[in-house]
């Protein structure tokens, strides 16, 4: 029988490293099952969230899958100290114009005209989720439509195309073999 040595350990491991778990406050929950019908795309007036073809609404959905909902997790509470860039509160027009839209697709009773209603965005790139947060032990944000076009609150850099003419829906995806 061979004699197994025992290896003496002479580093003593240091207190100094630690993990902080993040705050509650920090961390937000995008909850997608609350308002299933969020990828739904409509035209009302001067707003049109349809795609150009297949490969936009590819693009647009890997793109929101990939970047834009991995970065409105990591902005934590920087969203509401107005600290990430292209998240705010809709006010004016702008909300006006999203509360159709969520009527449209969500039906008339989904908000009232007091809820304050959310476009985030990711650090690039045009598209935005729309939608409300609910703040309690962990922010919870529930998106209601996706702005693929930066309609909502119009931007010069965004709005050169004239998007009136897309007409390529959910439903075309869905078809799409």
């Amino acid at each position: 029988m061979s004699h197994i040595k025992k290896v003496k350990n002479l580093t003593k491991p240091k207190g100094n490293v630690r993990s902080e778990p993040a705050k509650l406050r920090d961390i937000i929950y995008i909850d997608f099952t609350k308002y299933p019908n969020w990828t739904e795309t409509v035209k009302i007036k001067e707003f049109n969230n349809c795609l150009k073809d297949v490969n936009e609404a590819s693009r647009h959905f890997f793109f929101i899958v990939d970047q834009l909902i991995p970065d409105i997790e990591s902005y934590g509470e920087k969203i509401f100290s107005q600290k990430a860039k292209h998240c705010h509160i809709l006010y004016g027009e702008a909300a006006n114009k999203a509360r159709k839209v969520i009527r449209k697709i969500h039906g008339k009773n989904v908000l009232d005209d007091s809820t304050e209603i959310w476009e985030l965005a990711a650090k690039t790139e045009e598209i935005r989720l729309i939608g409300v947060f609910v703040n309690e032990k962990v922010r919870k944000f529930y998106p209601l439509f996706i702005d693929h076009h930066h309609l909502i609150y119009p931007s010069l850099k965004y709005n050169q195309l004239d998007y009136k003419k897309y007409s390529f829906t959910k439903e075309n995806i869905k078809s799409a073999k």
